[in-house]
């Protein structure tokens, strides 16, 4: 992952982040912890839950995966996590504690660019998600998710926080989508059969 940096940095950020991996459905940290270090994710999605609706529905803030950064918070001192982190896939991570953070980053500018451009992707991804839950429908926001995960073993519940809807409408989608030959379904699968007919779903009206 830091392939980008010189002999030097990649050998003190090698140091600085452990390796760790996760089930799926485990919890990394929740909204309120203290914030003592940041991720990366090497393989795997993870969840990025907000504050819980006054019904206690969930609240998704985004997914990261491969190559994205989480944690943030402990990049520019705050004290408390502004959101919850839970593995949606079996993921491999790389951790980097507080402690470690301020002299890398401060013994090594390049470091420093590093962790700017990938809070940078977060945020250009936050922005096309809002975009799209403003001028797409539920079902163009799947058909694009579909395209761009893969086959990714999420759950119905999984891909419908990730769009923004119900379970019910997600699965609905679906099993349309299954008889018209688009996708095959298993446990915990998704199969895109169809990626141009899929892309033609996604695109604005």
């Amino acid at each position: 992952m830091f392939q980008e940096l010189g002999l030097e940095a990649r050998r003190a950020m090698a140091q600085a982040f452990t390796p760790l991996r996760v089930r799926r459905g485990s919890a990394l940290y929740a909204l309120g912890d203290r914030a003592d270090g940041v991720y990366l994710v090497r393989e795997g999605l993870v969840w990025l839950e907000g504050p819980r609706s006054p019904l206690g529905e969930p609240s998704t803030l985004g997914v990261v995966g491969p190559g994205g950064l989480l944690g943030e918070e402990a990049l520019v001192g705050e004290g408390r996590r502004k959101s919850g982190a839970t593995a949606l896939t079996y993921a491999e991570l790389l951790f980097a504690p507080s402690e470690a953070l301020l002299p890398l980053m401060e013994g090594f500018p390049e470091v420093r660019g590093f962790f700017l451009r990938a809070l940078y992707a977060r945020l250009e991804a936050a922005e096309r998600r809002l975009w799209e839950g403003r001028h797409l429908s539920v079902a163009q926001r799947l058909a694009r998710l579909l395209l761009e995960l893969g086959e990714a073993g999420l759950s119905h519940q999984d891909l419908a926080r990730m769009v923004g809807a119900t379970r019910e409408t997600v699965t609905k989608l679906l099993g349309e989508w299954a008889l018209q030959g688009l996708v095959d379904l298993g446990y915990r699968r998704v199969e895109v059969l169809d990626p141009a007919a899929l892309a033609r779903l996604a695109e604005p009206l």
